[in-house]
């Protein structure tokens, strides 16, 4: 087996194995910071000190533009009759295993059920939970509905589990090894909600 690229990490293999290199979507980020800081090095190698302040500037504009851009709603904004579908499509996998980087349709993680609700309903979402907190609409706890992604963030402010939100302060979800999607009640005031 070849090594990843740009990484020089041969992925494990054995028979039957599904292996996903990148079942979270942290290693293109990585890898395209180590492209950009190699272009801007290469770049700032050859200029002069004066070239280098105009550099300087249309960097910091540069990340302003990218901010904004990556903190814009997204264009495949879910009407409420497709967020209620999505609720539905969630709800009709109870009983389905978790399983690691899992996104259906007979098995899942967090992220996997609720992109896969959403893309069975015609509605595309960022497939990793911190992705759903990044790049949908921040919508106030007071007014979630159902339908809506219950997003739970660590200290940092990173999503780590998604779900969606079925009513009653009630999520639909599956957690972790051993579990299977299932109805539970919230039980953290330590997350967000965003609206697809």
């Amino acid at each position: 087996m070849r090594p990843l690229p740009g990484l020089g990490v041969k992925p494990r293999s054995w028979p039957g194995n599904t292996f996903d290199p990148n079942p979270t979507g942290h290693l293109p980020q990585a890898r395209r910071d180590l492209s950009v800081f190699s272009v801007i090095s290469s770049v700032q190698a050859a200029l002069s000190r004066s070239s280098k302040a105009v550099l300087a500037t249309t960097l910091a504009l540069a990340s302003v533009l990218t901010v904004a851009v990556a903190s814009a709603p997204a264009a495949n904004a879910a009407t409420s009759t497709q967020r209620l579908g999505a609720l539905a499509v969630a709800k009709a996998q109870y009983g389905d295993p978790y399983r690691y980087g899992a996104a259906g349709p007979n098995a899942f993680d967090c992220s996997g059920l609720t992109s896969y609700s959403f893309r069975m309903k015609g509605v595309t979402i960022p497939r990793t939970a911190d992705g759903q907190r990044k790049n949908l609409r921040a919508v106030a706890k007071a007014n979630r509905q159902r339908g809506d992604l219950i997003l739970f963030v660590n200290s940092y402010g990173r999503a780590y589990h998604a779900a969606i939100y079925a009513g009653d302060n009630t999520i639909v979800h599956v957690s972790k090894p051993g579990t299977t999607v299932r109805r539970s009640t919230i039980w953290t005031s330590r997350y967000v909600v965003r609206r697809p």
